[in-house]
């Protein structure tokens, strides 16, 4: 997905952005001018920065995130780096389209379970066609329990079809009688503990 500058700066979120410069600011204990000082820069523009006005130039950037020993993936991301994603944080942030499909593709580093409880039913059924279809490499027996009877039956229609290869044993103390009876036809199975 090829992105344009308009487009970047329109999925950053300037206000928080501001707000977290701001934030580290305070915590080194400086005021606007001593910041704009350090950074050869007016006053001024740290306050529209801080105000979410405006950014900061690239060079300034690198100099801002040298000051604060901190990457500008911290800095555009308002703290949060692949160590600590907050998933809903970022869903309000950016564009859900776009945080959605940075995690189909890996980009984001997030438990499944902790992530899809937030999404509506239509990015819900996004990410389910990404696992039946094998882009997305979640265990089924992870997101099992996470899925309402619609996304269920569709994920055992799945299996049932052969579109997703799974050992029903695996999962068979998860389903409900009626999905195991349509997964094995209705021939009985022995559980192990």
């Amino acid at each position: 997905m090829k992105v344009s500058i308009w487009e970047l700066m329109n999925m950053l979120n300037l206000v928080e952005i501001g707000k977290y410069i701001a934030n580290l600011r305070t915590k080194a204990n400086m005021s606007q001018q001593e910041l704009a000082d350090a950074l050869y820069v007016t006053h001024q523009a740290v306050s529209k920065w801080e105000t979410g006005r405006s950014l900061p130039s690239i060079d300034v950037l690198v100099n801002l995130t040298k000051l604060f020993n901190i990457t500008i993936d911290e800095l555009i991301n308002c703290g949060y780096n692949d160590k600590n994603y907050d998933f809903g944080y970022l869903l309000r942030t950016y564009p859900r389209e776009y945080v959605i499909n940075q995690y189909v593709q890996g980009k984001i580093n997030v438990k499944f379970e902790d992530m899809f409880y937030l999404l509506s039913s239509t990015e819900r059924e996004v990410i389910l066609s990404h696992i039946i279809n094998q882009h997305l490499k979640i265990p089924i027996k992870t997101i099992l329990p996470y899925l309402n009877p619609t996304e269920r039956h569709r994920l055992i229609q799945a299996i049932k079809s052969g579109m997703i290869n799974i050992d029903i044993g695996e999962i068979a103390h998860m389903l409900t009688r009626n999905e195991l009876n349509q997964l094995t036809g209705g021939k009985r199975w022995i559980l192990k503990k």
